[in-house]
C-alpha cells in the first residue's frame, strides 16, 4: 500500500482510546458488530494471561492487530473523527470490556476515571455522537449508547451482540471479583494497557492509491470473514462522501438489515438470480467473494441510489417469502408458508419477481394465489417421489417466463404448462408416477402431517394449526402389536404389519393429547369419532368393523385418489402424460413407474395380457419379450403385421386403460 503513513508512536491500544482529541467513527458501510461469545472468551483469556505475566514482573505485551483509518473533515472545536476501515470489532470489544469494568468496580473515582478516559470524549460539546468515544453503526448505536449512558435497554437492544457481549464480560468479571485473587483494575493496568497495535492512517484525499474501498475489500476482520452483505454494502456506500453515505444508509440499507435479520446475503444472491435470470452459487462463506464479483459485474454502471431503492423494495418481498412477514393478503401468505414448510428455497428468486408483479398490480390477488398454488402442487408431487435434481440451477430460469405468465389470460394454466415443459429431471410427475409411489412408500416422514393437513383442509375448508401440540400422526394398526391386534390381523399378522405399518392407508391425523398406542380398533374408533375432531380420522375408518390388510388398502386407495384429484390436482390432459420435454433423456422405464409385477394388456384385444418382469421386459405365454418384438409377434399371429415389421410397443399396450406411451 504505497504512500500509507504508519505512526509507530500510537502503539498502545489504551493510549489511542484515551486521546481526547479523536473520536472513532464506524461508517455505515461497515458490518454490524458480530463478535460472538467464543471471540470474547479468547479476548478475556489474552487479558488474563498478559496481566498474570506482568504481575510476575515478566514484562509482556500482547499484539492486538492493525487499526486502519482515515480522518474525516474536522468540525470546528470538535475532536478529529477517525473513520475505521479495519479494527471495528476489536475496538468495540475493548470498549465493552471497559464498560463492564466501570459498572462492577465500587470506587466512584475509578468509575469516573474509566468513563472520562476511555468511554467519553471530554473535549467534545456534542451530547451524543462525538461525546461518546466510539460511534457505532446505526443498528448497534442505540444499544451501545444506552450501555455507555446507563440507560434502560429495550428488548430489541438486548438481542444485539453489543449487549450480549457486554453481559458476558459483566458476568465473567463478577466471577473473577468473587474469587478475590485479582483486583479488576489490574486487568486494565497490567492487561489491556499492554495490548499493542499498529495504526495505519490513509490519506485518500492526497494519495489516490490509498483507496479505502479497495483496502476494505482486501481485509478480513479478526473473527468472521466479510459476508456478501458486508461487501455489497461497502461497494454501494464507501465511494460516497460522509453525508451521502449516512443518507443512503438511513434511507435504504438500514431498512434492509432490519427487515431481513441474518438473511441479507441470501437475499442479495436471490435478487441477483432474478435480475440476471440465471443461477448463482449458494451464499456461503466459501462463495461470498465470488458472488461479490458477480454482483459488481451484474450491476456495473447502475445508479447506486436506484439500486438501493430496488434492494429496499425487494427486501420487503423477501421477508414475506423467508420470514413469514405479512403481505396484506392471507391466502398469499398461506401459500408462501406452505412453500417454506416444504423448504423449497430454489424458487425464491422467481417468487421475488412474482410478488413484484403483484405489488405493481400486474397480477390481482386471485391470480397470484393461483400461481402459488400451482407451484405448491408441483413441488409436493416432486417431493413425494424424492425429486430435487436440477432445481437449484434451473428454477431461477423461470424468471424468463414471468412476463408471459403475467400477460396470459389463464395464469394457472400457463404456469402448469411452463412447469410441464421443463426437462425430464424437472418434470411435473403425473398421476401414475405419484399413485404408484404412494401405494407402497413409507409415508411416515417429515411431510406427513403437512399433507394430511392439506387433505383435511380440502374436506372441511379448515386447516389444522400445525403448532397445535395435540395434533399428531396416528398409526391405526399400532407400531407394537399386542394379543388383540395379532388376533385382529390373522395368521399373516407379521407380514401385514411389516408391509403396511407406515402405509398411507394406515396413518391418519388426529387432535388428541394422549397416546392411543395399541388400544383396540373399537377404542380408537371412539376417539376418532368423538374427540379427534378431524374428518380425515373418520373417512374410511369409523365405518369399518375391523382393521386389517383389506381395510388399509381400501383407505389407501381413497386417500391417493382424493389427494391427486382434489388436493394436488393438475390439468386433466396432464394426469397421464409425460409432463416434460424429451431433451437428452429417454422415456420413463417400467421400474421408474413401479410397474414391476403388474399386468398390461393389448389395446386392440383386452384378452391379450403380459406381465412386467424387469425394467424393459415382459412375460407372455411363459416367454420373455421386450415390448416392441412382442407387439410384432402378436400382429404377425393376427395376420396384420405392417410392411416394415417395426413397432413402437408402448403405443399398443395399456395399463389400467391408459396407453403406456402416454405415461412412459
Amino acid at each position: 500500500m504505497g504512500g500509507i503513513i504508519v505512526k509507530p508512536r500510537d502503539t498502545n491500544l489504551l493510549d489511542v482510546l484515551s486521546n481526547h482529541d479523536v473520536t472513532f467513527y464506524i461508517p455505515p458501510y461497515q458490518r454490524n458488530y458480530e463478535w460472538e461469545k467464543d471471540h470474547c472468551e479468547v479476548f478475556l483469556n489474552d487479558i488474563l494471561k498478559t496481566t498474570e505475566r506482568n504481575l510476575e514482573d515478566t514484562y509482556t505485551e500482547h499484539f492486538f492487530g492493525t487499526i486502519v483509518f482515515f480522518e474525516n473533515e474536522r468540525a470546528f472545536a470538535e475532536p478529529s473523527v477517525l473513520v475505521l476501515i479495519d479494527g471495528q470489532q476489536r475496538i468495540t470489544t475493548a470498549m465493552l470490556f471497559l464498560v463492564a469494568i466501570r459498572d462492577i468496580v465500587e470506587d466512584h473515582k475509578t468509575k469516573q476515571w474509566i468513563e472520562n478516559n476511555y468511554l467519553k470524549n471530554q473535549n467534545s460539546a456534542d451530547s451524543n455522537n462525538h461525546k461518546i468515544k466510539l460511534k457505532q453503526v446505526e443498528t448497534d448505536w442505540e444499544a451501545y449508547l444506552n450501555i455507555i449512558l446507563k440507560r434502560n435497554l429495550s428488548e430489541e437492544n438486548k438481542q444485539s451482540s453489543v449487549y450480549k457481549n457486554y453481559t458476558y464480560f459483566l458476568n465473567s468479571l463478577k466471577e473473577i471479583q468473587e474469587e478475590g485473587n485479582l483486583d479488576l483494575m489490574n486487568l486494565v493496568q497490567n492487561g489491556l494497557a499492554k495490548f499493542s497495535i499498529v495504526t495505519i492512517e490513509l490519506e485518500p484525499h492526497r494519495n489516490k492509491w490509498e483507496n479505502p474501498q479497495e483496502i476494505f475489500e482486501s481485509m478480513n476482520s479478526l473473527g468472521k470473514p466479510l459476508s456478501l452483505a458486508d461487501l455489497v454494502r461497502n461497494y454501494l456506500l464507501l465511494g460516497k462522501d460522509a453525508q451521502v453515505q449516512e443518507r443512503l444508509y438511513r434511507d435504504y440499507w438500514l431498512h434492509i438489515e432490519k427487515q431481513l435479520p441474518k438473511e441479507v446475503s441470501r437475499f442479495i444472491r436471490d435478487f441477483m438470480q432474478l435480475k440476471a435470470q440465471r443461477s448463482y452459487k449458494v451464499a456461503s462463506e466459501s462463495n461470498y467473494k465470488e458472488l461479490y464479483a458477480d454482483f459488481k459485474e451484474l450491476f456495473e454502471g447502475k445508479d447506486v441510489e436506484q439500486l438501493l431503492k430496488d434492494l429496499n423494495k425487494f427486501s420487503d418481498y423477501y421477508s414475506y417469502i423467508v420470514l413469514g412477514k405479512e403481505s396484506d393478503n392471507y391466502k398469499v401468505d398461506q401459500e408462501l408458508e406452505d412453500i417454506r414448510t416444504l423448504r423449497i428455497t430454489t424458487v425464491y428468486s422467481f417468487l421475488l419477481g412474482l410478488i413484484d408483479k403483484w405489488k405493481q398490480e400486474e397480477l390481482d390477488d386471485s391470480e397470484i394465489h393461483k400461481i402459488l398454488k400451482v407451484l405448491k402442487v408441483y413441488f409436493i408431487r416432486r417431493r413425494l417421489l424424492g425429486l430435487t435434481q436440477g432445481e437449484n440451477k434451473s428454477l431461477p430460469l423461470l424468471a424468463q417466463r414471468l412476463n408471459e405468465i403475467v400477460e396470459s389470460s389463464n395464469k394457472d394454466e400457463i404456469m402448469f404448462e411452463t412447469l410441464a415443459n421443463l426437462e425430464h429431471n424437472l418434470r411435473l410427475p403425473n398421476d401414475y408416477e405419484v399413485s404408484n409411489e404412494l401405494r407402497e412408500m413409507n409415508f411416515n416422514n417429515k411431510n406427513t402431517k403437512f399433507i394430511f393437513s392439506l387433505i383435511e383442509e380440502e374436506i372441511t375448508k379448515f386447516r389444522p394449526d400445525k403448532n397445535d401440540k395435540t395434533l399428531q400422526v396416528e398409526h391405526i394398526m399400532p407400531q407394537r402389536l399386542n394379543e388383540y391386534w395379532i388376533s385382529e390381523l390373522g395368521e399373516d399378522y407379521e407380514t401385514i404389519h411389516q408391509s403396511y405399518l407406515n402405509n398411507i392407508g394406515n396413518l391418519t391425523l388426529i387432535r388428541h393429547n394422549q397416546e392411543l398406542g395399541n388400544k383396540s380398533f373399537q377404542d380408537k374408533k371412539k376417539t376418532y369419532n368423538n374427540k379427534a375432531g378431524l374428518q380425515i380420522a373418520k373417512n374410511c375408518i369409523i365405518d369399518k368393523e375391523n382393521w386389517g390388510e383389506n381395510e388399509i388398502k381400501e383407505r389407501r386407495d381413497w386417500i391417493i385418489k382424493y389427494l391427486l384429484q382434489e388436493v394436488l390436482k393438475i390439468p386433466k390432459h396432464m394426469r397421464n402424460r409425460n409432463n416434460y420435454v424429451q431433451g437428452k433423456r429417454r422415456r420413463l422405464s417400467f421400474m421408474e413407474l413401479q410397474l414391476l409385477g403388474e399386468e398390461i394388456n393389448y389395446i386392440s384385444d383386452k384378452n391379450i395380457v403380459a406381465k412386467v418382469v424387469s425394467d424393459n421386459e415382459v412375460e407372455f405365454e411363459g416367454e420373455i419379450y421386450k415390448l416392441s418384438p412382442l407387439t410384432r409377434e402378436i400382429e404377425t399371429r393376427k395376420g396384420t403385421v405392417n410392411k416394415s415389421g417395426s413397432y413402437q410397443g408402448a403405443q399398443y399396450w395399456e395399463y389400467q386403460t391408459i396407453r403406456l406411451a402416454d405415461i412412459m
